[in-house]
């Protein structure tokens, strides 16, 4: 196949849902996006399903959204007439052969779908003479008469798409355990997920080397009968499993509370900031970094000529009473903030000292892009690092309001 050959990609969101869901794949093209440029060039980009009845939570309908935008995907939205069949593989279809014969410079057409009723589609296309690439879920999934339809056969486990391997925390104490159970509960109900036995020890295991044989209770039910019995969680049977709730206040009350004793995911999290910023100190509070932005801004007004940017740090620091070790924060944050164009700014001799003039978007805006800042930088420095945007957000701004942003940005941007 040449290289500047035209390609029309072709998805049925439904039953590419369907198929990460089953084998629990990612849901991004990212990977299939790559791989077809390798053979020439994605002109069309076409999506067909009804979002709104994916088995899936609103936020995740709309990540998926996103994640099509995101990769210049059209996407039609065919609703399911009955609960037995839509017409969205019939809208597909339509469609392809539409492309087919109306732009004959078009050569390849690939299709994303784990669906034999396709078959016809791609006999008729290869009858007029075009390339079809198929991509499916995994070699275990996908039948050998589906494959062989194809001229080219990718997999979308195989393709990049899935998400890195995490590198699995160190647990030294029985604190240790307890802390990555409460965030496994903490992340699967934020992800409208029921937090059974069954669900959480995979989860566990994932995130760090466990194996509770090594610990005197002996199994996961022998822990959750001990943090039972200290009024931590509590149980709810279900089946021949269990469901396990965090008995409200429970953390707070433990020796110190999470707000003064950051740990497990928090206090990685914490740390790489500290680290990338290079603060002795913890980074400065929402509150405070949104009165940093303010008295800047005041400063700056006072200004017409500008202030460079390590003397406003320190006008800053002190106005507000700050300490001297909190200047490095301050100018840190500040100079974030021009690189992600907040400030308008001259450059001087100095590249880490430029003239800052004036900001030009909100605080809120600001704060939202040292954010996008910071997970960028984590993304690329930690890519082996655990990702869970509820933590990063409650980095940012103590609770999790900011966990969809920061999603996308990781995923995304």
């Amino acid at each position: 196949m040449e290289q500047n050959e035209r390609i029309a990609l072709f998805i049925d969101l439904d039953n590419f849902v369907g198929f990460c869901l089953d084998d629990g794949l990612a849901m991004d093209i990212k990977g299939e996006i790559k791989k077809l440029e390798e053979h020439g060039r994605v002109s069309i980009r076409r999506s067909f399903g009804d979002i709104v009845k994916l088995p899936m939570a609103a936020d995740k309908k709309q990540e998926l959204r996103q994640m099509l935008q995101a990769n210049l995907v059209q996407h039609e939205d065919i609703p399911h007439y009955n609960n037995y069949k839509n017409t969205a593989d019939i809208r597909l279809a339509i469609e392809a052969l539409s492309i087919a014969y109306t732009y004959p410079d078009i050569n390849c057409f690939a299709v994303i779908a784990n669906d034999r009723d396709f078959m016809p589609l791609f006999a008729k296309l290869k009858e007029i003479g075009k390339t079809v690439i198929g991509i499916g879920s995994t070699s275990d999934s996908v039948g050998e008469l589906y494959r062989s339809a194809c001229d080219i056969f990718y997999y979308h486990d195989e393709l990049g798409s899935h998400k890195p391997r995490i590198k699995k925390r160190a647990l030294s104490n029985e604190q240790d355990v307890i802390d990555l159970l409460l965030e496994t509960v903490e992340y699967l109900e934020s992800e409208d997920r029921k937090p059974l036995g069954a669900t959480l020890v995979p989860e566990m295991k994932a995130r760090a080397d466990l194996d509770f044989k090594n610990y005197p209770y002996g199994s996961f039910r022998g822990f959750c009968e001990m943090l039972e019995g200290r009024g931590i969680i509590s149980t709810e049977p279900q089946g021949g499993d269990v469901i396990v709730s965090i008995v409200p206040g429970a953390v707070a009350e433990r020796g110190e509370s999470q707000e003064q004793r950051p740990t497990g995911l928090l206090q990685e999290y914490m740390d790489f900031v500290k680290s990338v910023f290079k603060l002795k100190a913890d980074l400065p509070s929402h509150d405070q970094r949104l009165q940093i932005y303010h008295k800047a801004d005041e400063i700056l007004a006072e200004s017409p000529e500008g202030v460079a940017l390590k003397e406003l740090s320190q006008q800053v620091t002190d106005e507000l009473g700050l300490s001297n070790g909190e200047q490095t924060a301050v100018y840190k944050i500040i100079y974030t903030l021009y690189r992600a164009q907040s400030y308008l700014a001259e450059r001087t001799e100095d590249s880490y000292n430029p003239q800052i003039l004036h900001s030009i978007v909100s605080h809120d805006e600001m704060e939202k892009n040292l954010i996008k800042r910071l997970i960028i930088l984590f993304r690329k420095h930690q890519p082996e690092s655990e990702f869970n945007a509820h933590k990063w957000s409650e980095v940012f701004v103590g609770n999790t309001s900011f966990s969809r942003l920061i999603k996308f940005v990781y995923n995304y941007e």
